[in-house]
């Protein structure tokens, strides 16, 4: 179900390719589409941050796959990682 919500995150987000950067529209319509595939505040949040340190803009980070996959997998443990914390608190 992740890997399904995540391959569907990412094709949403085609559509937000712009050239000139990060604008605050790109980055809420980025974490409004995150959620919107029942991935958690976290990882969306995680995500978002991760993807705006590592790329100049929106189109730099779609284009590369590997980068960007490697962010979500680390997303995905961090994300994982807080949830085993609050189940045993």
């Amino acid at each position: 179900m992740v890997k399904q919500n995540l391959l569907l995150f990412i094709g949403s987000l085609l559509f937000l390719t712009s050239c000139g950067g990060w604008s605050d529209k790109n980055k809420a319509e980025y974490l409004k589409i995150c959620k919107k595939k029942d991935l958690s505040n976290e990882f969306c949040d995680c995500a978002l941050e991760k993807s705006t340190a590592n790329y100049s803009d929106f189109a730099s980070a779609m284009n590369d796959e590997v980068g960007l996959g490697k962010i979500l997998l680390d997303c995905i443990k961090k994300d994982g990682v807080q949830e085993e914390e609050q189940m045993s608190n």
